[in-house]
């Protein structure tokens, strides 16, 4: 019985002195998470990991410590250690978690590329919260693998000068350098920064191989007194404008971390060093502005800035130099931003390069690439999955003519938190021989005019041909021209898969070029500014003519070719043709071409009728089958007309249509049999009593 009551009183006494101890627990996990929740307010996700940890130690299953302990290694870019803890908070009561961690737990499972599992995130935020962010997100995740095995022009390769620590916001400086920011610590720092100092700016050189090596300190008297970073330079040399930032190393680039940004400028003297600094005058309080980087011409300065009455949180802005200042700000617009964050712009003079979290990408940001038209930016691109990947993509800059560029990543493989990447495009082997069209002898010195491409002029060589290397997306028109020749264009497109690809390019002397003319089918009138496009069938070549005000254009075609040519105009049907050039002399096998506006499709075309010279058959191409009614009076051996027939003008266009060795003289065409009827009574009072009533009939496009 003592026993027993003995057992009893041990008992009774352990948990009295368990109750008591009750609230010194409490005490502790309350003080962890308050300072937990401390450093988290500050940004200090380094310092905040352990007490959340201690904290969770004391209550395992608290959601608020979970969640925050999740947004911390996401900060850090820490994602598998995020995902647990997240997955621990849902575990434990997911309609206790807020809404927005269920977003960036999505985020976080996207940025490991675990796309399935994100997408079903995504979906519950969509269902439970805001549906139109979560359905963006979901349809994104599609997109994220459709780009998994997708093909790329891009090679990458991780530059030898990073480091363990963050190396970032690469710039072009001069010719043959590259300015960068860096926490590295492998060189001697200048001047005494307590050790605050995250980042500074630096500069490498671009070796032949085109790697960057030998890094040094940029400018060492401002590195010695702020975190600085990226920065860019006017095309002369003699301006720098650069970001000061508060950047903690291994904390992530992006909105939400913490990161607070200024620009500033300076002069740069003729030693290099910087002078005159200030502020930007559209610097803010309570929002940041950063990442500045000039237009090839100087005349402009894109950067990012979550200022208010924005698109979203960050946004891109371009402010103009009007001689003595910079303008006011101007948003890039809806194209380029969005609801989400838009960041670290370059613009190369003709695309703009930026990176954003919400356009559809692989996760985190990615790198775009945008385009416009006379000033307006009218769509995007995404870059594909090698320059982009599941973590942080950002600060693409690129100079096509040296086919090298640079960016920054923090994705996995990397030697430290961020690193620089070197980018290079593929490219094809482009030919041009440009030959003359009356006996195919080459044209040696023909002036191959780039302007369009947005590059020089230049020459062909002793046999006629011009070749150059040409990155994926070029797509213009290059301009061929000769003294004593009519000029000729060839339309350019690369894929930039390292193919080869010849052109040939024929010019005529004055006088010897083929014509012909378009006319509106329906008014008879006219048709300028129609896009004529010749294709070689048996070399695959292409040249492009434009009708002018009569309706009349030009083409140097080959003797003895095939050409499938293709009449383009907007308003208009197209239209495709096929013509054989046999020995060239019959500079007018072109003759005239009808143009049906495209108010007029739909109508009936009226029955086939096989022509003998023309191998275009109903179900060729991608059109249907067109004719109308003409009025033939007359079968002559030559296509001279002269003013022989000058009084059937009042009828409808007069031409001619070459068949078996003969030129028919025709008025027309008419789109009904009944008009045709009424044309050919008005024919036979004139005094062409043979004349009869035959169909015309091509092929539309």
């Amino acid at each position: 019985m003592d026993d027993i009551m003995g057992i009893s009183r041990k008992i009774f006494m352990m948990a009295v002195a368990l109750l008591l101890c009750l609230p010194a627990h409490a005490q502790l996990f309350k003080s962890n998470l308050k300072k937990a929740n401390k450093y988290y307010e500050l940004h200090a996700y380094k310092q905040a990991i352990p007490e959340y940890l201690d904290a969770l130690k004391r209550n395992k299953d608290d959601i608020e410590a979970l969640s925050k302990l999740g947004d911390c290694y996401r900060y850090l870019n820490q994602l598998e250690e995020a995902a647990q803890n997240y997955a621990r908070a849902m575990q434990v009561d997911r309609d206790k978690v807020e809404k927005s961690q269920i977003l960036n737990y999505a985020h976080v499972l996207k940025g490991l590329g675990r796309y399935d599992e994100a997408k079903s995130w995504y979906q519950l935020y969509a269902r439970t919260e805001n549906e139109e962010v979560g359905n963006h997100y979901m349809q994104s995740c599609d997109f994220a693998k459709s780009q998994q095995n997708s093909p790329s022009s891009y090679q990458i390769t991780n530059e030898f000068i990073n480091t363990n620590t963050g190396d970032f916001g690469a710039a072009f400086y001069g010719s043959r350098q590259v300015a960068f920011s860096s926490a590295r610590t492998d060189i001697q720092r200048s001047g005494s920064s307590g050790g605050k100092i995250a980042n500074q700016l630096y500069k490498a050189n671009v070796s032949p191989s085109g790697y960057l090596e030998s890094p040094a300190y940029l400018n060492k008297r401002f590195s010695a007194e702020f975190n600085e970073g990226p920065a860019t330079f006017s095309p002369d040399g003699r301006q720098v404008v650069y970001t000061r930032n508060n950047f903690v190393d291994g904390t992530r680039q992006i909105a939400n971390s913490g990161m607070e940004l200024t620009i500033w400028t300076a002069q740069v003297g003729n030693d290099g060093e910087w002078l005159n600094a200030k502020a930007f005058p559209y610097n803010g309080t309570g929002y940041s502005t950063g990442q500045p980087s000039f237009s090839p011409d100087g005349g402009a300065l894109y950067f990012t800035s979550d200022r208010p009455d924005g698109f979203g949180g960050f946004d891109i802005y371009v402010s103009y130099w009007n001689g003595t200042e910079w303008g006011a700000p101007e948003n890039l617009g809806p194209v380029v931003n969005s609801q989400g964050n838009e960041m670290a712009p370059y613009f190369d003079g003709t695309m703009l390069f930026f990176a954003s979290d919400w356009h559809p990408g692989m996760g985190g940001l990615d790198i775009f690439r945008a385009e416009q038209n006379n000033g307006r930016w009218l769509r995007i691109y995404h870059l594909g999955n090698t320059v982009n990947s599941p973590r942080d993509d950002y600060g693409f800059i690129y100079d096509s003519f040296r086919n090298i560029g640079y960016f920054t990543s923090n994705r996995l493989g990397g030697r430290g938190n961020e690193d620089i990447y070197r980018v290079t495009r593929t490219a094809d082997n482009i030919v041009l021989r440009i030959k003359s069209a009356a006996d195919g002898s080459p044209i040696a010195n023909a002036v191959v005019d780039f302007t369009n491409c947005g590059e020089g002029v230049y020459q062909t060589d002793s046999r006629g041909t011009y070749s150059f290397q040409a990155v994926q997306g070029l797509n213009c028109q290059v301009i061929i021209k000769k003294d004593g020749y009519l000029s000729s264009t060839v339309q350019i497109n690369t894929v930039g898969t390292n193919q080869n690809k010849e052109y040939d390019v024929n010019l005529s002397r004055l006088g010897e070029a083929f014509s012909g003319r378009i006319i509106n089918y329906t008014t008879r009138q006219p048709v300028d500014g129609a896009i004529i496009t010749a294709t070689n069938q048996q070399t695959g070549s292409a040249m492009e003519a434009v009708s002018d005000a009569n309706g009349e254009y030009l083409l140097a075609l080959s003797q003895y070719a095939v050409y499938a040519i293709r009449f383009s105009k907007g308003g208009f049907r197209d239209l495709n043709s096929i013509v054989r050039t046999e020995d060239g002399f019959d500079r007018n096998i072109l003759g005239v071409t009808y143009l049906i506006p495209s108010t007029d499709i739909g109508q009936d075309p009226g029955p086939y009728i096989p022509d003998p010279g023309n191998p275009v058959r109903p179900g060729e191409g991608t059109g249907e089958v067109i004719s109308g009614y003409s009025v033939q009076v007359a079968a002559l051996s030559s296509a001279a007309l002269g003013n022989k027939f000058d009084n059937l003008k009042s009828l409808g266009d007069v031409y001619t249509v070459n068949e078996s060795s003969k030129y028919k003289v025709r008025v027309g065409v008419y789109p009904s049999r009944a008009d045709a009827e009424k044309a050919l009574r008005s024919a036979k009072s004139k005094g062409y009593t043979g004349a009869f009533i035959v169909q015309e009939a091509g092929t539309t496009g």
